[in-house]
């Protein structure tokens, strides 16, 4: 058995009180996995509070990258370089037989949560949990695949095509992986909205063909740009309801629109049934999470280049100053990508 010890953890409470805290490490058995976390990015569903107090206090953390430090299967070897999954799909129910492992309801959490220097996979998830991490990318970048999964998943949920002129809402990070997925698969005409310059500027840096405040006449520099025609597909990059109105505002007719950010309960729909279908067809997709194939197409897509998720990353914290990270995170201003620093 691997020799006992102890680790430290950042222990959520609520996005003001985050702790440095310590607890055992965990100790494996046959079959089993030991990951050195180096790295944990913090998401943004980590600070909705409405989701996070209720199951509070908890070690948070699902956008994973370390090192094996010891295994106890032929799979792995010490001194790997993975990507740890924090849900993992059971693989053999209805819903993953059928591709749909993102709303797997028999789906699995590594614990602790990333935000600890240890995790242990147990034998029956590591094949699945546990996902090599390419040598050219960096532990950094190494918490982005989980969230270019995600967007990856959804886009193929949305069927984008490279045909399609896609108006990207909201360009935090998720927006902006956006704005990387559609260029990578073909697509020439993306536009990104956004209220906030520092992410304008990131989202022309990200490659976007056109990008604007949202005061801007969507709909008419959406025409403009796209040859006199509105928009094919509208991403919400972002929970604000407004988004949805402007996003049907610029749509054209059979155009689809992509739920990706995640409203509060409670959050009324802003537009009548009438003004979303009629005479229309307009389509409605919501995504959540991602598959096996999602993971490893965004490293994939990392480690050729076509998505720079080194770029995305504007604050590297170590795991002794967890809460000027998270307070970094809900303050949302100069910041993208924050990172969890939890190298040795």
């Amino acid at each position: 058995m691997t020799r006992e010890g102890t680790m430290r953890i950042a222990r959520y409470y609520d996005n003001r009180t985050v702790r440095v805290e310590s607890m055992p490490r965990p100790v494996i058995g046959d079959g089993e996995v030991l990951v050195r976390v180096m790295a944990s990015g913090i998401c943004g569903s980590d600070v909705m509070e409405w989701f996070r107090v209720p199951k509070s206090p908890r070690i948070l953390g699902h956008e994973i990258s370390g090192v094996v430090a010891e295994s106890r299967t032929d799979a792995f070897a010490a001194g790997d370089r993975v990507v740890v999954r924090n849900q993992i799909p059971c693989g053999t129910c209805h819903a993953c037989r059928y591709g749909h492992q993102a709303v797997c309801e028999q789906q699995v959490e590594i614990e602790p949560g990333g935000m600890a220097e240890y995790i242990r996979v147990p034998g029956e998830l590591a094949d699945r949990g546990l996902t090599p991490l390419p040598s050219g990318l960096s532990f950094q970048a190494g918490t982005l695949a989980e969230p270019l999964a995600c967007t990856l998943h959804s886009q193929a949920l949305a069927r984008i095509e490279p045909h399609h002129c896609v108006l990207v809402l909201g360009c935090g990070v998720f927006g902006l992986l956006h704005i990387q997925a559609a260029l990578a698969a073909g697509v020439e005409r993306v536009i990104a909205v956004d209220k906030v310059a520092f992410r304008r500027e990131a989202a022309t840096r990200a490659g976007a063909t056109l990008v604007l405040d949202t005061d801007a006449d969507l709909a008419s520099e959406v025409r403009r740009i796209n040859d006199g025609r509105m928009a094919d597909v509208a991403v919400l990059a972002t929970a604000a309801p407004e988004a949805l109105v402007a996003a049907s505002d610029a749509l054209a007719r059979h155009g689809t629109v992509l739920l990706f950010g995640a409203p509060a309960p409670g959050t009324p729909v802003p537009l009548t049934l009438n003004q979303m279908f009629w005479r229309r067809e307009l389509t409605m997709v919501s995504s959540y999470g991602a598959g096996d194939v999602d993971l490893a197409r965004g490293l994939e897509l990392m480690e050729k280049g076509a998505v720079d998720g080194e770029a995305l990353i504007t604050h590297s914290v170590p795991l002794a100053e967890v809460q000027r990270a998270f307070t970094t995170v809900t303050e949302a201003r100069d910041s993208l990508k924050v990172a969890l620093d939890l190298s040795p």
